[in-house]
C-alpha cells in the first residue's frame, strides 16, 4: 500500500486544515489499539487513530465508531488530560511516519498546560503516545518490549525522544539522487525504497512505471529524477481514489497511479478516500468471511450428493444384469430331473438364446431352495434399479441446483445476496436455521441493473432474485434471456417503450448474460431470447427452473458492461 511518509504529509495537511484550533470535546477506545477523537471546530470532526498492526492508519472519519461500556485505562487518562483541549499544531516527523498533536488545555487549578499526542505509524510497532509538554511519557497505548540499551524508551516517566535520524537520501533531493543514481548499479526497483527516505515500495513502482530499473544510462537516470519531480508535483494537485479489483479494495492512492490497474473511485479528499477504503475492506473482509461459510456448505453439499450419485448409478448399472438370474431360476426349475444329488454345477440347455450355460449351486440347498436364490436376488435387483432410479433422478436434480447456487455464490457481492443463498440452504436442510424471538426480515431484493440504450435490463445474481426478475418484475411482453443449456442468470429487457427491441439492446443483454453464467470464460456463447410469457415454472420445481420451448438463440462474448450499470 502506497501509505509511506509522502503520503501520510497529504494526509497531515487536509487533518492540520480541518482540526488545527478545534477543540477536543469527546474521546472513545472502540478497540484496544484504536482511539477516536471528537474534534469541534466549527462542526465536529472524528479523527480516528489506529496502532493496529494490520490497519495502522490516521484519517478523518464520516462512519458510525463504538463507544464502549467500560473504558479501557488509556481511554481514561486521555480524557483525564486532553478533554476540552486545543489543537494548537499537527506536526509530521520530516520524511517519517510519525505525526505530533501540540496541545493546549487548562488543569484543574485553571492554569494552562501543554500536552502532546504522538501517533507512530510504522507497522507492527505502531503506537499511540501521550506525554506532557517536556516529552514526558505519560502513558501510551501498547506497550512494547523495550531495549534498557536503547536511546528509545516507551515507558511511563521516559523522556520521548522521536526516531534518529536515518542515513538516507531525501527523496526531492534532486542533486544528491542524480549523484546516487550515477554510482548505481544495481536493479533501481529494489534500490530506492533503501536509499530514498519515507518512500514505499508501491511508491517506487510508480515513479519507476515504464522505466528499465537496470538501465543505468545517463538518459534513463534523468528520466528517474524527472519523475520524482513529476511525483511531487502530482502530491499537490491530488486525485486520490481507492483501486478495486473483482469488486475488493487493494490500494488507495494520493493521487491516479498508472501503475496501477483495476476500477478507481475518486474522491475530492485523500482522507475521504482512506476512509471509505478501510470501510469498503472492513466490508469486504466480513462479507468474504460469511461468503467463505456459504461457499463451503455447498461445496460439501456438491460433493456429498455427487459421491451419492456414484454409488447409485453403480448400483443400477448392476442391476441390469438382474434378468440373468431369473433366467437362471427358471432354468433350474426346469431341469429338477436332471439335478443329480451334491452337484454344485448345472450344465444345461439355455432356451432363451440357445447356448449351452453353466449355472453355479450350493450343494447344501435342494435344487428348488437354489432356484429361489436366484430369484431372490433377481427381486432384490429389481428393486434396487427401481429405487436407485429414482434416486439417481432426485440427486442429479439437487447437483444441478446445488451448481446453481454455486454459480451465483461467483456474482454476489451483498450481504443481501449471501441470506437470499442461506435461505435456499435452509430450505433444502443443509444450513440448520437459528431459533430467534425476533419476526424474521427478509432480505430486500436488489437484482443488478443497467441501462442499455434506454431499457432497463435487470439480471438476477442468485436462484431468489432470478425468480423475482423472471415472475415478479417482467410483464409478459418484456424479453427474457438465458444461456442455451448452460447455467446462468435470468435476464430481463423492459420492454416499456412497446414495439419490437432493438438488436443492439439485444446483443447487449445477452452479453451480460453470458457474463453471468458458468461459460463467462469462454467466447461464442449461446444465448436464448424470448418473450417472458414464454416462460413456465413446473409445478413444485426449485427456485429458478424454468422451461421454455420457442426461443431465438444468439452467440456472443461474454461481456460485463460495468459503464452501463446503474447500481
Amino acid at each position: 500500500m502506497a501509505y509511506d511518509a509522502l503520503t501520510l504529509s497529504v494526509l497531515r495537511d487536509e487533518i492540520a486544515d480541518a482540526l488545527t484550533g478545534g477543540k477536543i470535546t469527546k474521546i472513545y477506545q472502540p478497540e484496544r489499539d484504536e482511539i477516536v477523537l471528537f474534534v469541534f471546530n466549527k462542526q465536529t470532526y472524528k479523527l480516528l487513530i489506529s496502532a493496529n498492526a494490520n490497519v495502522n492508519r490516521i484519517h478523518i472519519t464520516e462512519k458510525p465508531t463504538d463507544n464502549p461500556k467500560t473504558a479501557p485505562s488509556f481511554c481514561m487518562l486521555l480524557r483525564k488530560h486532553i478533554t476540552n483541549a486545543t489543537i494548537c499544531q499537527i506536526n509530521q516527523m520530516p520524511y517519517e511516519r510519525v505525526m505530533e498533536f501540540a496541545l493546549q488545555v487548562n488543569d484543574e487549578l485553571g492554569y494552562q498546560k501543554e500536552m502532546k499526542l504522538i501517533f507512530e505509524l510504522t507497522g507492527k510497532t505502531s503506537n499511540i503516545i501521550l506525554t506532557d509538554g517536556s516529552y514526558t511519557v505519560l502513558d501510551s497505548i501498547k506497550h512494547l518490549p523495550q531495549d534498557l540499551d536503547s536511546k528509545r524508551i516507551v515507558m511511563a516517566g521516559a523522556t520521548y525522544s522521536f526516531f534518529p535520524p536515518q542515513d538516507k537520501i531525501l527523496p526531492f533531493d534532486y542533486p544528491k539522487v542524480r549523484e546516487f543514481l550515477s554510482r548505481c548499479n544495481t536493479p533501481l526497483r529494489t534500490t530506492l525504497p533503501e536509499v530514498l527516505l519515507g518512500v514505499s515500495q508501491t511508491t517506487v513502482n510508480e515513479i519507476l512505471y515504464g522505466l528499465d530499473e537496470n538501465d543505468h544510462t545517463l538518459v534513463n537516470h534523468s528520466l528517474v529524477v524527472d519523475r520524482l519531480a513529476m511525483y511531487q508535483a502530482n502530491l499537490k494537485h491530488k486525485r486520490p481514489n481507492v483501486v478495486l479489483q473483482d469488486g475488493n479494495p487493494i490500494e488507495v492512492c494520493p493521487f491516479d497511479y498508472q501503475s496501477k490497474k483495476g476500477e478507481k473511485i475518486f474522491y475530492d479528499t485523500l482522507n475521504l478516500a482512506h476512509d471509505n477504503y478501510y470501510f469498503l475492506l472492513d466490508k469486504a473482509q466480513r462479507f468474504n468471511a460469511k461468503s467463505k461459510s456459504v461457499s463451503t456448505v455447498v461445496k460439501n453439499a456438491i460433493s456429498r450428493t455427487e459421491k451419492k450419485l456414484a454409488i447409485q448409478r453403480q448400483s443400477v448399472l448392476e442391476a441390469e444384469s438382474r434378468e440373468t438370474y431369473k433366467q437362471y431360476g427358471d432354468l433350474i426349475l426346469s431341469n429338477l430331473w436332471n439335478i443329480p444329488k451334491d452337484c454344485d454345477t448345472l450344465v444345461c440347455y439355455n432356451y432363451y438364446d440357445n447356448t449351452e450355460v453353466k449355472i453355479a449351486l450350493d450343494k447344501t440347498l435342494t435344487p428348488q431352495q437354489n432356484a429361489q436364490l436366484y430369484y431372490k436376488k433377481y427381486r432384490k435387483l429389481k428393486s434396487s434399479a427401481e429405487h436407485n432410479g429414482r434416486l439417481v433422478e432426485e440427486n442429479s436434480a439437487l447437483l444441478d441446483y446445488l451448481i446453481t447456487i454455486k454459480q451465483s455464490l461467483r456474482h454476489s457481492t451483498e450481504p443481501e445476496d449471501l441470506e437470499q443463498i442461506r435461505s435456499e440452504l435452509i430450505t433444502l436442510g443443509l444450513i440448520r436455521e437459528k431459533q430467534t424471538s425476533k419476526k424474521k426480515v427478509d432480505a430486500p431484493i436488489k437484482p443488478l441493473c443497467y441501462d442499455v440504450h434506454g431499457y432497463s435490463v435487470y439480471v438476477g445474481k442468485n436462484n431468489v432474485q432470478n425468480n423475482y426478475v423472471t415472475f415478479k418484475l417482467a410483464k409478459p411482453t418484456d424479453m427474457w434471456l438465458h444461456t442455451s443449456k448452460i447455467h446462468s442468470s435470468h435476464v430481463v429487457i423492459v420492454n416499456d417503450k412497446g414495439g419490437p427491441i432493438p438488436d443492439n439492446v439485444i446483443v447487449t443483454a445477452a452479453e451480460i448474460c453470458a457474463y453471468y453464467s458458468q461459460a463467462s470464460a469462454g467466447s461464442k456463447i449461446p444465448v436464448d431470447y424470448t418473450v417472458r410469457a414464454n416462460v413456465k415454472k413446473p409445478n413444485k420445481a426449485p427456485l429458478g427452473f424454468v422451461v421454455y420451448n420457442v426461443y431465438n438463440t444468439i452467440l456472443v462474448n461474454p461481456d460485463r458492461h460495468v459503464s452501463l450499470s446503474r447500481l
